[in-house]
C-alpha cells in the first residue's frame, strides 16, 4: 500500500509542478491579480495549499498541531516553486519512512481533536491539492488564458 500512496503523492507533486511551469507561459502579473474567486489571486490559492501541506506535515512528522492557517502569498511562481519543492522533500522522505498505518493525533486549527492514519492524512493533503488546482484553472480562465491539464491520468500516461 505505501507504493500506492507514493504514487499518489507523487502525482500531487507532479500536478503542482505543471501547474507552476504552466504559470510561467502566462504573463507575471496574473500570478498576483486580484479575481476574488473563492481566494483572492492564484498567488494566494499556492500559498494555501502550500501552507496547508506544511501544517500536515507537522502534524504527522513532528507532532505539532498549527492554530492557524494564516500564509504569506508568493510574489512570483519562484518563490512558490521553491516552496513547494521543500515541502515535497520532506513529506516524501518522511512516507517512504513512515509506518502508514499508524494513527496520528492532532488538532484541527480550531483546537479540536482528531485522529487519522498516516495514510489517510496524505490521501487528504493530494486530494485538497487537487481541489484548489482546480480554484487556479478557474481564475485562469475568468482572466482569459487556459488552465492545464493535471489529471491523474495524465500524469499516469
Amino acid at each position: 500500500m505505501k507504493e500506492k500512496l507514493l504514487a499518489w503523492y507523487d502525482y500531487n507533486c507532479w500536478a503542482n509542478e505543471r501547474v507552476l511551469d504552466h504559470l510561467q507561459t502566462v504573463p507575471a502579473d496574473i500570478f498576483v491579480k486580484d479575481v476574488n474567486l473563492g481566494f483572492q489571486s492564484i498567488s494566494h490559492v499556492l500559498g494555501h495549499i502550500a501552507t496547508a501541506d506544511r501544517i500536515w506535515y507537522s502534524r504527522i512528522s513532528k507532532g505539532i498541531s498549527p492554530s492557524s492557517l494564516e500564509f504569506t502569498p508568493y510574489r512570483n511562481v519562484e518563490e512558490a516553486r521553491i516552496d513547494f519543492l521543500n515541502n515535497k522533500q520532506s513529506m516524501r522522505a518522511f512516507i517512504e519512512s513512515a509506518s502508514i498505518e499508524q494513527t496520528v493525533s492532532y488538532k484541527n486549527t480550531s483546537g479540536q481533536p482528531f485522529e487519522h492514519t498516516i495514510e489517510q492524512i496524505v490521501q487528504h493533503v493530494v486530494n485538497h491539492g487537487t481541489y484548489h488546482r482546480g480554484n487556479i484553472t478557474t481564475m485562469l480562465r475568468f482572466l482569459g488564458y487556459a488552465g492545464v491539464k493535471t489529471d491523474y491520468i495524465a500524469f499516469l500516461r
